[in-house]
């Protein structure tokens, strides 16, 4: 990375001085702390970074210099839809890569998939289009972002886009009469259009938008359709697809059978625990019995043998389900 970054250094000497560029020592100065800093960094990251190199610089200026960066090729400018500053990244010639924002910590993932960029020319190219540059952006939460949130939230809590499951109506009677009312009852599955104006939630249920207030959102109790990623993976021509049909709890497991783990989810302390255990993704899990009253469960996993309760069971999700007795 050093030797890219001497490269880029440079070439932004060559290219600014050839252009006649303006205090070309300060905004070299720019792109040296542009240069220490890694992933996605913002006007203030830049300028802090200065201030830690003895560099005091106007804010103006360092948001300038940026756009100079920007328009001759060595930094991208990102807009991410996530209230947050502008940010701007490393731009490495003939090198691309997509996004994942968490609307909740506003974490930024990047990614690359080979098989979506062909995905993308063919469907250009089927429709007679010339793509000249591209970027995806998907957003939801991040895998800590869900380790660490509850199986239930209220539906104030919920992110829009989010599709969820009605579980609770942990209210008055005549509350619940009003949410009967509106056809919305426990089971219904629901996507959350849009949350925070003026403290109202709207949701789709069915093909019905409803507009649900504050104090009643608050009362309303959901859970995430999935909970986790996308899993279970199978080729469709050529393009890799995902479902959940090849997957399912460790609590739904039988005696005798063995399965690999492919998430671990529960509360902050559950979740630590049962990693302490050795129950982590990729482990193989051998369900050995069940107590008399099925529960609690006796396991094997990487040659130990230990207990779980059924529903502490329910937050580990396992593939590869076969019978194999010991």
């Amino acid at each position: 990375m050093s030797n890219r970054h001497e490269q880029e250094k440079k070439q932004f000497k060559r290219l600014f001085q050839q252009q006649g560029v303006d205090r070309f020592d300060d905004r070299f100065q720019v792109l040296e702390a542009f240069l220490k800093l890694e992933h996605h960094v913002t006007r203030k990251d830049v300028s802090r970074q200065l201030k830690e190199d003895g560099i005091h610089l106007p804010d103006g200026f360092v948001t300038d210099s940026m756009e100079h960066l920007c328009r001759f090729g060595f930094a991208s400018r990102v807009d991410f839809d996530s209230g947050e500053d502008v940010f701007y990244e490393h731009l490495h010639l003939g090198v691309h890569h997509d996004h994942m924002v968490c609307v909740k910590c506003s974490a930024i993932l990047e990614f690359k998939d080979e098989a979506l960029e062909i995905l993308q020319k063919k469907m250009a190219d089927a429709h007679g289009f010339y793509m000249l540059q591209h970027k995806m952006e998907i957003y939801g939460l991040c895998s800590q972002c869900m380790a660490n949130r509850k199986t239930q939230v209220p539906l104030h809590k919920a992110k829009p886009g989010e599709k969820l499951i009605v579980k609770e109506l942990a209210a008055g009677k005549n509350m619940q009469l009003r949410i009967s009312s509106m056809g919305l009852k426990i089971g219904d599955p629901i996507e959350v259009v849009s949350n925070g104006f003026g403290g109202q939630v709207v949701i789709a249920a069915g093909e019905n938008r409803l507009v649900i207030g504050s104090g009643m959102a608050q009362k309303i109790w959901v859970q995430s359709v999935d909970r986790g990623p996308a899993l279970g993976i199978h080729d469709a021509g050529g393009i890799k697809e995902t479902s959940h049909e090849a997957f399912m709890s460790l609590s739904q497991m039988k005696a005798g059978q063995e399965a690999t783990i492919v998430r671990v989810s529960g509360e902050n302390q559950l979740r630590r625990r049962l990693l302490e255990m050795g129950i982590n993704r990729g482990a193989i899990i051998y369900v050995e019995k069940y107590a008399p009253l099925k529960d609690p469960l006796e396991l094997v996993v990487k040659g130990y043998h230990l207990s779980l309760r059924v529903e502490e069971a329910a937050d580990i999700l396992v593939e590869n389900v076969k019978t194999k007795k010991r």
